[in-house]
Parts: structure tokens; C-alpha cells; sequence
């Protein structure tokens, strides 16, 4: 019994910082982070304000109130001490009976793990393993297929850059049609670039995160939550200049396609002309035409 306790008590210390770890490494989740840290934050400082109070009972004997980083246990008479599962856990409803308990000796002190000079807590209750086995499973299959999306974009940020350079090189391919071409090579490379350099954004930001539950607990307040967020507005930048390259390569499609019918139905302009057109409509600024 004393091993399975132990067993729990080190789940449950491993528990919180599980939880941050799993919603940041989800990209689409990042709103769901900050919702999490606030809340806690919250519960952090009402904890705070309730446990300021006078202790009750005002005479006897009476364990302290405190806040485990985890659960905030309130000034208590001897006895055990139940309170609800704290409610910024993602899993934990208004309306769910989950508790937590602990013992407050008859001495006015907290029973303790044995041991161990760590207060002894059952927050069995407030633990879902099957959430964070989903969670876990959910981050590995996204993490495998980010990193194929990398191997793919590098090979072909090779290869375009090897066809467009070759293409600059050497003069005999120079004409308005491999111009074209050209372009929507830059695009896609520039799409490649784009995508990778988000990836490698999101890397640093995940090295850069607390491990243990005292750097969650002031990482709202600290230096590294700044740089987080100044890495943060760096990769939104280059979510927006992904978007806009693929839509450059559709343009540049279409570029093609006009270039096709020109050549086929058309001997009015001379391809020169109809070239600096094509660089506008291919770069999304297509508005310019009219």
C-alpha cells in the first residue's frame, strides 16, 4: 500500500506539467494553452485570497492552509479534507463530484507520505491517464506527419532550386515560356522555405519550455514567455506568407494556362508585352489588370 501511494503521489506531481506539455505541442491548440495557464493563474490567485482570511477555527488546533502548485487546501479542522478537483483541468466540469483529499492530523499538521516529508494527497479522482494516452497518441501522429511534410518540402526545395538555377544559367532556355516556369518554381520554393522555417520556429519555441511545475508556475510572469510570444508573432508571419505563396502557385498556374491559350488563339501581343502582365496576375495582383 505505502508503494502504490507513492506510485500516485509521483503521477500526480508529474501530472501538471504533462498537461502544459501535451496542449502546447499541438499547434492548432495554442488558444486552449493560454486558457489553461489563465485559468490556473486564476484558481492560483483566488487560492491566494481565500487562504489571506482567518483561519478557521479562529482557537485550536488546525492545519494550514496551502496551495500544492496543484490544489489549493483550505485552513482545515483535523480530519480528512476533501475539496472539488481544481477546475482548470480540461477534463473537470461544473457539474463534476470529482475530489481531492487529504488528512489533517490531530497535532494541526497534514498527514505526511511515508517516508517522505511531502504532505500525503489521494487526487486519484482528478487524474484522467486515458486523456493524456489520447492526447500522447494524437501528438505522435502529428509530430510523424510534420516530419514527412519536412523530408517532402526539403527534397522538393532541392530540386526546384537545382531546375531554377539551371534554367537561369543557361541562356539557350531563356524565353517568356521558361519564364513562366521560373516563377512557379520560386513560388513553390518559397513555399517550401516558408513551411520549413515555421517548423523550425515551433522547435525552438518547445525547447524553450519550463520542465517542472515551479517554472510553469511563474512562466506567465517570465522573460521566456515574452520570447515565446515575440517567436509566437514570427510564426504567425510565416503561417500568412505560406498562405499567400500558395496562392501564388495557384496564380501562377493560371499564368500557365493563359500562356497556353495565348499561344494557341492568340497573335495580337507579342509575349513580351504579356509577360509583365503575367508577373502581376502570378504574384496576386491580378487587381492591377483592370
Amino acid at each position: 500500500m505505502p508503494n502504490l501511494l507513492a506510485v500516485q503521489h509521483k503521477r500526480s506531481k508529474l501530472l501538471l506539467p504533462l498537461l502544459f506539455m501535451v496542449f502546447h505541442k499541438q499547434k492548432a491548440t495554442g488558444s486552449l494553452l493560454e486558457s489553461l495557464i489563465s485559468k490556473r493563474m486564476e484558481y492560483w490567485e483566488n487560492c491566494n485570497r481565500t487562504l489571506s482570511s482567518p483561519p478557521f477555527p479562529a482557537n485550536g488546533n488546525y492545519c494550514k492552509g496551502t496551495f500544492d502548485l496543484f490544489v489549493c487546501w483550505p485552513h482545515s479542522s483535523p480530519g480528512n479534507v476533501s475539496v472539488p478537483c481544481p477546475p482548470f483541468l480540461p477534463w473537470i466540469t461544473k457539474d463534476d463530484n470529482r475530489r481531492a483529499h487529504r488528512e489533517c492530523l490531530e497535532n494541526g499538521s497534514w498527514r505526511q507520505m511515508e517516508n517522505s516529508s511531502d504532505p500525503w494527497r489521494n487526487d486519484s479522482e482528478c487524474v484522467e491517464d486515458q486523456y493524456f494516452k489520447d492526447k500522447e497518441d494524437e501528438m505522435l501522429r502529428h509530430s510523424a506527419l510534420r516530419l514527412i511534410s519536412v523530408i517532402g518540402y526539403s527534397l522538393s526545395l532541392f530540386s526546384l532550386t537545382l531546375a531554377t538555377l539551371l534554367m537561369g544559367i543557361l541562356r539557350k532556355l531563356h524565353c517568356t515560356r521558361n519564364y513562366i516556369h521560373m516563377n512557379l518554381f520560386v513560388s513553390f520554393i518559397l513555399r517550401a522555405v516558408a513551411v520549413i522555417l515555421k517548423e523550425i520556429i515551433l522547435h525552438i519555441m518547445y525547447s524553450n519550455l519550463p520542465e517542472d511545475d515551479p517554472g510553469w508556475n511563474s512562466y506567465p510572469s517570465s522573460a521566456l514567455n515574452l520570447i515565446s510570444q515575440q517567436i509566437g508573432l514570427l510564426c504567425k508571419f510565416s503561417k500568412v506568407c505560406m498562405e499567400y505563396f500558395v496562392a501564388c502557385n495557384y496564380f501562377w498556374l493560371l499564368v500557365e494556362a493563359i500562356f497556353l491559350h495565348t499561344l494557341l488563339f492568340t497573335a495580337v501581343l507579342t509575349k513580351r508585352c504579356l509577360l509583365k502582365k503575367y508577373m502581376l496576375l502570378g504574384w496576386g495582383k491580378s487587381s492591377r489588370l483592370c
